[in-house]
């Protein structure tokens, strides 16, 4: 197994885990009224999702190889657990479009995998957790008004701003990892964050249709995989997407 640059890995994971210790910080201060369940479901989820974060990073500084099979790997799991509810998803129209729209994200998520460098694969996967994470812990801090209360009844306009704005200060630590300015990385951190919510509402839009909380039950305190990754696959292919229209333009 061939690592990428050790200056870019260790930066990457000196980074990660600050923020999860700044989030660790605010999930506690979240949790003190909290019902012990509550907590506990939550530090639950929080220790999980370390160890989701940590194992995705080294497979992305483990070479494109691994961390292509890493990804096709979570399309095929998120495509069983859509296979599983598509009887439930209301019209046959629906499923077949929903069945579509995951074929072209996922092939798109895949294609980002396999040619991605390390270090820009390393940090897009983290920006869309720190979005992810802290949009739960400043929503669970702050959060007043319901962000869409029909598709996401949990997702705050408060905690998705915070989010946006710790997504943007972690792609402002890591730009010189991947070599972006200054305006280009916080347009990239604020594009992630889109894309990333773009995909959270959409899994939550399936999973409405279909009357499901969650779409499995593999990842303790998470869910299933798209409950997990739905971010990722979504902001994945937007990638790819715009790494293939810029790579045409250029032509």
């Amino acid at each position: 197994m061939q690592w990428a640059e050790g200056a870019d890995m260790s930066r990457v994971f000196a980074v990660c885990l600050s923020a999860f210790v700044v989030g660790g910080i605010g999930l506690y201060l979240a949790s003190r009224k909290a019902e012990p369940a509550v907590r506990r479901g939550r530090l639950i989820k929080f220790v999980t999702y370390f160890c989701i974060v940590n194992i995705v990073l080294l497979s992305a500084f483990a070479g494109r190889l691994v961390f292509s099979v890493v990804m096709a790997a979570i399309v095929v799991l998120g495509a069983c657990e859509l296979y599983a509810v598509r009887g439930s998803c209301g019209r046959q129209g629906v499923a077949w479009g929903v069945g579509a729209a995951y074929v072209l994200i996922a092939a798109g998520a895949v294609l980002f995998a396999w040619r991605s460098r390390a270090a820009v694969a390393a940090v897009v996967y983290l920006v869309v957790c720190t979005f992810d994470g802290f949009s739960q812990v400043t929503g669970q801090l702050l959060g007043r008004r319901r962000l869409a209360p029909t598709l996401s009844p949990g997702k705050t306009v408060e905690g998705s701003f915070g989010g946006l704005v710790f997504a943007m200060g972690m792609v402002f630590l890591l730009r010189p990892v991947v070599g972006w300015s200054v305006g280009g990385s916080l347009a990239a951190g604020c594009l992630i964050a889109l894309a990333a919510l773009t995909g959270d509402l959409m899994a939550s839009w399936v999973k409405r249709r279909s009357g499901i909380k969650d779409f499995g039950a593999l990842l303790p305190g998470h869910g299933g995989i798209l409950d997990r990754f739905d971010s990722l696959l979504v902001v994945a292919a937007s990638c790819a997407v715009a790494v293939e229209v810029a790579r045409l333009v250029h032509l």
